[in-house]
This record gives C-alpha cells, sequence and structure tokens, in this order.
C-alpha cells in the first residue's frame, strides 16, 4: 500500500508521514460532485478492506501517537481501540446520513439485513 495522500486526505494505514494540515470543515468541500464523491469513496473502501483482510493481531499490540486534526495535539491511544474507532465512527456517520435522508423524506430502504432481500439468495 502506498502512502501517496488520496483527495479524501487519508495516506493509507500504514506509517506514513502526515498529511497537508487543514481542518475537519476543510473535509465539506472536497466534491463539488456526487459522482466524484461516490467513485473516491469506493476506491478507498477497497484500500481498507485490502488493509483489514491483512492485518495481522500482532499488529493491534501497543500504542500509536499522531498529531491530531480535531484537537491540534498530539496523542496516544491504544492501536486496537483506534481500529476499532474506525470501523465504530462509520457507523455513527452512516446514521447521520440516514436521519437526514429520513427527514427530507427520502426512504433509504431496509436497513435490517435479516429482514430484507436475502443477499445470499443464488
Amino acid at each position: 500500500m502506498s502512502c501517496g495522500p488520496t483527495k479524501l486526505g487519508y495516506t493509507g494505514l500504514s506509517a506514513c508521514p502526515p498529511p497537508a494540515k487543514g481542518t475537519i470543515p476543510d473535509g465539506l468541500a472536497l466534491f463539488e460532485h456526487w459522482e466524484a464523491l461516490k467513485e473516491e469513496r469506493i476506491r478507498f473502501d477497497g484500500v481498507v478492506q485490502k488493509w483489514a483482510d491483512g492485518l495481522e493481531p500482532r499488529a493491534l499490540e501497543g500504542d500509536l501517537t499522531w498529531v491530531s486534526g480535531a484537537t491540534g495535539r498530539e496523542l496516544t491511544r491504544p492501536k486496537a481501540l483506534l481500529v476499532a474507532h474506525l470501523f465504530n465512527h462509520q457507523t455513527h456517520h452512516r446514521g447521520q446520513v440516514h436521519a437526514l435522508l429520513t427527514g427530507f423524506g427520502i426512504k433509504p430502504g431496509i436497513t435490517d439485513l435479516p429482514f430484507g432481500e436475502n443477499i445470499y439468495a443464488g
């Protein structure tokens, strides 16, 4: 996996130089067009999937220290906690999007997988 930054501002999920300084609100204007955002989301989801597929348990041992763009200071946290946060926080934002869509009268469809179309049917 390369360390080159993506338009979303991620530098990969390995030891890489920090991205250019920016703020969380700066991230709201990275894409003018929905299609470009969707393409980058799909691409980066593939990067995360590849990383997760190759993750060894020993990689989650110990702490990681970084400079937080959100707090503007150096933080140190357990690696395992940070990986759990990566996936848990995505769920938080997806819930926000669901609430916004529902508030605008858009029906996002069935989100309870056991009650939707059987995705495992051949």
